[in-house]
This record gives structure tokens, C-alpha cells and sequence, in this order.
């Protein structure tokens, strides 16, 4: 047997080390309600209260709560090791979450539960006591003089768990706002948000799983994908098989801003973050949302960023927790890795929803419209000069080629003009007026009025028959697939 000493860390230096684990106060609260999740809690009641004369964070469950020497254990750091199997329902993994997520916004953490039939049972960590305790670790065993409400508020549930924050130091929203009432406000919208997005699985249906309150507000599920929308184009079920462990994945493409009622549909969709930073891979694990955006490192040639082009883009994937360690899954429950035998096929999966998203986004929703016309014309296309995107009229566009060889006169007037088009395209304006700005350019005949796109439409039919080029028939066909007439086949008919 090798000769050791035990080394065990100082009380008050490690309670505040695990101060910085980086959780906000949205996320701190939503790995409490894990716990209330696990303890098989129908209802979850948040109360905030910033302004009152001692500031507290409450979070009380009615779950099966617990006996003293089981809260004893919880209020333990590290009362769980994480390379043991756990429930398949279990969102714990470290034992950790508890302490660190209140640590993070507290230096006072009680906890009080009861179990049916039984009494009420507290512990309390107190940073500031800690720090007089000589590094021993000193844990309360009474509830602090003033939380005689809280307390009956759980006596009077036949079981549940009351966690309560005191001394709040670190409770504030992640940007924005420096006065009180602006902050508490703020900080109050992202933790309903939050909470509405990391949980909406639990809170769907007629009869959800589980009801969150944040200050006697019902939290209503943040749906990422828009599932129920009829525009929302989706990728078969797939499974990926990684080790023992079976992780599903569904790709969604959104409907582009068109396809939505209204701006306030929109916003809605694009979530607090916005479209932007809201899209790629949504990991799940028993439902709860661990990582919301973000492509994960993957991509082909180098990762993918969030870009305006493949804002539509999302995805999801199930995992079981018995694929914590695989997927790296951290503390906070707010980071993952995919482990390398499913790395490729996510990028291929992903390489293809980016793709669909793409073109929904350029072609503003048309192809959920009505489907693609096979060898559409268009009278744009990209080009590479310099080893830089440049933008030229297609010469063998129907129109572009009637215009040059029927029209254009010695002098060339008309290719010298098509040449100072493409030349002046406003490309940056174009770029900041749709990624700065937010805003998108018009859809094809915006403004126009029907007559006014049937009058168009019968002049370009004119010079596509024009001296015998091609009969009415013809035309008409030919028209059908230039763009944006592939869009309007009722108006073709009408001339």
C-alpha cells in the first residue's frame, strides 16, 4: 500500500473558485429546475424579487422531495459521480449543478424539502460564514431569520423542494440596461425566454409535463423549429448509431419572412438572440435543450459560421445521457462536442440542410410555393473574377439574347450598357442594407399591380415570338420558366 495524506480544499477558497463557472442567471435557474424535473415535479414557481429589502431568488417545486440525509447529499459538492449509469430520466450528471449554478449568483444558498408525510428538512451554504470557518466545511442546518413565508409556502404542498438565493451579488441581465427598473426588467425577459426555449419540450401540448411560473407568469414553449408551421420543410428521422447509444437527428428548414403572418411572427421565430445566432444544431438530452445554435466546429473545407444565408437552417439531436462524456457535455449543461465517429455524418446531414436553407432564403420561400421549374431562367448569375464573387447578365437568357441580336445597333449601345450594369451592381449596399440592417430586398413585382405584371408579361411573349422565333405556344412555355414568371403560371394563362 503506497503512504498518501489526505489534501482536502479549503472550504472558502473553493466556494468562491466555483463562482466562475460562467453561468448567467437564466441558466443558473434553468439547472435548478433540472433537479424539480428529475424529482418528478408537475409545477415549477420562480419568484424574482430584486427591489424588495432583502432581494432573493426563490425556485420551489412539487416534487417527491427529499429526506435529510438524501438533502444532506445534495448539498454536498461532487455528490455524484458521473461515470455511474444513471436513470435514462435523469438530467444531473455531476452533482455539482446545484452549488455551482448557485454559487454563481448567491453567496447565500437554503435548501428545504419535505418528502409526503414527512417534515420539512433545511440546510443553508453561507459564503460569508465559510469564510470565517478556517477552511472547515460548515454547512447551516437552519434557514436564515426572515424566510419564514418561503418555508410556508412548501408546508403547505404535501412534498416538494424549495431552493432560495440570498445575498444576491452576481444576479443581473447578460448586456443592456444600468438603471433598477430597465436591468430588472431585462433580466426578467431572459429568463422567461430562456426558460420557454431550454424546457418547451416539457411545456408542449394540452397536457405538458410540466407548468414553470416566473413571478406568477405562465412560461409558454418557445417551439425553435416552428414544427406546426405548414412553410416549415423537414428531413426524414434519422438515427446514428454511436457506440451502444442511438442519437436521433431531424433537420428543419424555416420559412423565409414571407411565408410568416406578420413582423411580430418573425421576431417570435428568430428568438431573443435572433435568426442570425440562432441557427444550426440543438442538442437535446431527455428533452431538455443543453445547446441552442451554433454549427458545432463542423464544415468542409473550414467551420461554418453563422451567416445571413443559412439563417433558416436548424437541426435537432436527441441524446441519451449515458452519451454525456462522449459529447462532452460540461457543468452547465451548455456545451457539446460530437464525438468523432459521428462527426461526418453530421456534417453531410448538415452540409444538406444548409444547402435547402440556402435556397429559401435566396429565392425568398418560392420553392415552398410551388415546386422548382426544371432549367429556370434567370438573368443573373454569379461568377468568380480574380478569385472574387462578381455578378454578370446571362447573354443566353431569352430576352438578354433577343435584346442583343434583334435590337442592339452597330455602336453596340445596349452591350456597352449591359457592361456598366454589371459593373455597378451595389453589391456592399445590398450586403448592408440585408445583413446590418436586418432588412430584405422586395420580392419580384412588389408594388406592382396585376395589370401592371400582366402588361410585362405580354411584352416579353411579343419579343419572344417576335419574326417567327417561336410560335404562341412556345412562347408561352418559354415564358413559364423565366424568372419570377415560373411564379405567376395564372397571369400566363390570362395573356
Amino acid at each position: 500500500m503506497q503512504d498518501f495524506e489526505d489534501a482536502p480544499p479549503p472550504a472558502d477558497a473553493l466556494a468562491e473558485s466555483l463562482r466562475g463557472f460562467g453561468y448567467s442567471a437564466e441558466t443558473a435557474i434553468a439547472d435548478i429546475i433540472d433537479n424539480s424535473i428529475t424529482a418528478q415535479a408537475k409545477n415549477v414557481r420562480v419568484q424574482v424579487a430584486l427591489a424588495a429589502s432583502a432581494p432573493f431568488v426563490s425556485i420551489l417545486d412539487d416534487g417527491k422531495g427529499m429526506d435529510l440525509e438524501s438533502l444532506r447529499n445534495a448539498m454536498r459538492l461532487g455528490s455524484q459521480n458521473p461515470l455511474i449509469a444513471r436513470a435514462v430520466t435523469d438530467l444531473g450528471r455531476f452533482g455539482l449543478g446545484l452549488k455551482t449554478a448557485s454559487f454563481s449568483q448567491a453567496r447565500s444558498l437554503t435548501l428545504a424539502s419535505k418528502k409526503r408525510g414527512g417534515e420539512i428538512n433545511v440546510r443553508r451554504w453561507d459564503l460569508d460564514f465559510l469564510a470565517e470557518a478556517e477552511g472547515s466545511w460548515r454547512l447551516l442546518t437552519s434557514a436564515p431569520d426572515g424566510t419564514e413565508k418561503h418555508l410556508e409556502n412548501l408546508a403547505s404542498q404535501p412534498s416538494g423542494t424549495l431552493v432560495l438565493w440570498q445575498k444576491l451579488d452576481r444576479v443581473r441581465p447578460r448586456l443592456g440596461g444600468t438603471r433598477d427598473g430597465v436591468k430588472s426588467q431585462l433580466l426578467m425577459e431572459q429568463i422567461e425566454h430562456h426558460l420557454a426555449m431550454v424546457f418547451h419540450r416539457y411545456l408542449e401540448g394540452i397536457r405538458p409535463r410540466i407548468r414553470l411560473f416566473v413571478n406568477e407568469a405562465s412560461i409558454k414553449p418557445w417551439d425553435p423549429f416552428l414544427s406546426n408551421h405548414a412553410a416549415c420543410q423537414t428531413s426524414p428521422d434519422e438515427t446514428i448509431s454511436s457506440g451502444a447509444a442511438q442519437i436521433r437527428v431531424k433537420g428543419y428548414v424555416l420559412p423565409n419572412k414571407d411565408m410568416l403572418d406578420d413582423e411580430n411572427e418573425y421576431e417570435l421565430a428568430g428568438g431573443s438572440e435572433g435568426w442570425v445566432t440562432n441557427q444550426g444544431f440543438y442538442i437535446y438530452r431527455n428533452d431538455r435543450l443543453l445547446v441552442a445554435g451554433g454549427w458545432l466546429g463542423l464544415g468542409t473545407t473550414k467551420p461554418w459560421v453563422r451567416d445571413e444565408a443559412h439563417k433558416l437552417a436548424r437541426i435537432r439531436i436527441d441524446l441519451p445521457n449515458s452519451e454525456d462524456a462522449a459529447w462532452q457535455i460540461d457543468v452547465k449543461k451548455s456545451d457539446a462536442s460530437p464525438p468523432e465517429n459521428v462527426r461526418t455524418r453530421l456534417r453531410d446531414l448538415a452540409l444538406n440542410i444548409r444547402q435547402q436553407a440556402r435556397s429559401v432564403f435566396v429565392h425568398r420561400g418560392e420553392y415552398g410555393k410551388r415546386p422548382a421549374v426544371a432549367d429556370l431562367a434567370r438573368p443573373w448569375k454569379a461568377v468568380r473574377i480574380a478569385d472574387q464573387s462578381a455578378y454578370r447578365i446571362e447573354r443566353s437568357h431569352p430576352i438578354a439574347s433577343y435584346v442583343l441580336t434583334e435590337l442592339d445597333d452597330d455602336d453596340r449601345s445596349i452591350a456597352s450598357f449591359f457592361k456598366l450594369l454589371e459593373n455597378t451592381v451595389p453589391v456592399e449596399k445590398i450586403w448592408i442594407d440585408t445583413v446590418e440592417q436586418g432588412e430584405l430586398p422586395a420580392t419580384p413585382f412588389s408594388g406592382e399591380s396585376r395589370e401592371q405584371i400582366r402588361g410585362l408579361a405580354r411584352n416579353l411573349l411579343a419579343s419572344l415570338m417576335h419574326g417567327g422565333r417561336l410560335t404562341e405556344n412556345e412562347a408561352r412555355a418559354k415564358l413559364r420558366r423565366l424568372a419570377p414568371f415560373d411564379q405567376y403560371s395564372d397571369i400566363i394563362d390570362e395573356i
